[in-house]
């Protein structure tokens, strides 16, 4: 199998190109959330404060997400958008070090998010088409960018303490410079073609998309599960400090998790195969009701080690679910938008949602704010179910 086209330009070595550009998007996003609030709280935003600039994060990824994915496939061209709109995030880290004030962050903070809320979407979009058009292993591809969270959340770490703040921002601004490099060297979309030969798109063709029960379950199952890690996310490592652990064995639960999503990455080739999109959704939701259950009632370590292992399945078979499904049953002049409306409705509405709600679950339950998580777990699986009986490939 050739590792190049004539679209592809003379580097080749395509599943390399896009491991490059998964690798700066996740450092990136390994460095800014974990200590983007910091940064925030020394610059003078309150806790308030940054709640709302949080939640102008969420409502401009709802927005922009789709209207850029869209684009890209009005365009039939998901690495030029890529581009630009990294351009577009590399002014706005830069704006944010001349920024005095909430307003003025505020402001930034929505031109900002709107230009890195489609990046995400496109460069999943754009290496499951080359997945689909050449057969390649996308876990091998993904898991890189796993690697570079890890490493770029230990450094962050490292340069906080005798650095202060702005080194984050310094920090964030030059991974952009190294995202926007990936987005040059991405190879081109795969779909190609002359812009008159190319299907249309239009927003009718996402309307039947939208009313598409298969789509709606999916959309229902995958957000669900997603959502079911708000509280572990926001409050895990509360959580464990409560209950007497220790920051490194916290530290190591926390890298244990990904670490098995990375070799779950690395393997799924072996099983990808002779499992359907949907079925790989409907193993993270069953995980996610067993996982939360049991960590809402303090588990043994050694047990909480196994649970922690179990992220394999609640995030890692589950995305793997999405993106299959996404790249076997939307027409592939929408595959760029169906990522888009993903993420703002799963990584957007529903996680915002929970990620506000978890806060008072939390305050008055404690450890069994896991359980409303199981139940999410629960609603996935009830839609998975009935995805699965929806599922045909390449029929949407």
């Amino acid at each position: 199998m050739s590792n190049s086209t004539p679209q592809s330009g003379a580097v080749g070595h395509i599943p390399l190109r896009l491991a490059f550009c998964s690798i700066a998007v996740f450092a990136s996003t390994g460095m800014h959330m974990p200590y983007w609030p910091v940064w925030l709280a020394d610059h003078g935003i309150s806790p308030a404060g940054i709640g709302a600039l949080v939640a102008m994060g969420y409502f401009t990824r709802l927005f922009a997400g789709p209207a850029f994915t869209y684009l890209a496939d009005i365009l039939g061209d998901r690495r030029a958008p890529f581009i630009w709109l990294s351009v577009v995030h590399f002014f706005g880290l830069i704006a944010f070090w001349f920024a005095d004030g909430f307003w003025a962050i505020a402001v930034i903070t929505i031109v900002e998010t709107g230009a890195w809320s489609p990046l995400i979407p496109l460069k999943e979009s754009l290496t499951m088409g080359w997945v689909v058009a050449r057969g390649y292993d996308y876990g091998r591809i993904r898991l890189w960018g796993s690697i570079s969270f890890i490493v770029m959340s230990l450094a962050g770490g490292f340069l906080l303490s005798p650095f202060g703040t702005d080194a984050i921002l310094i920090g964030l601004i030059l991974l952009t410079v190294v995202l926007i490099i990936s987005g040059i060297t991405l190879p081109a979309d795969p779909r190609g073609g002359a812009p008159g030969k190319r299907p249309k798109v239009s927003m009718s063709a996402v309307g039947a998309l939208l009313r598409t029960p298969g789509f709606i379950f999916f959309l229902i199952a995958s957000s669900a599960v997603m959502a079911s890690h708000a509280v572990y996310y926001a409050f895990g490592t509360l959580n464990w400090q409560a209950l007497g652990y220790s920051n490194g064995f916290i530290g190591a639960l926390w890298a244990m998790g990904v670490v098995a999503e990375i070799l779950l990455f690395a393997f799924s080739a072996k099983f990808i195969s002779r499992l359907s999109p949907p079925v790989l959704i409907l193993i993270g939701a069953s995980a996610a009701v067993v996982r939360w259950t049991w960590v809402a009632f303090d588990p043994h370590w050694s047990i909480l080690i196994a649970l922690q292992c179990g992220h394999a399945l609640t995030f890692g078979a589950a995305h793997l679910g999405v993106m299959h499904y996404i790249a076997r049953a939307v027409p592939v002049e929408l595959a760029a938008t169906a990522q888009g409306i993903y993420a703002a409705f799963g990584g957007g509405v529903v996680m915002g949602l929970v990620m506000l709600a978890s806060g008072g679950i939390y305050a008055e339950l404690g450890a069994m704010a896991y359980l409303p998580m199981a139940g999410l777990g629960l609603i996935g699986l009830a839609a998975g179910v009935l995805l699965r009986r929806n599922w045909h490939a390449n029929q949407i």
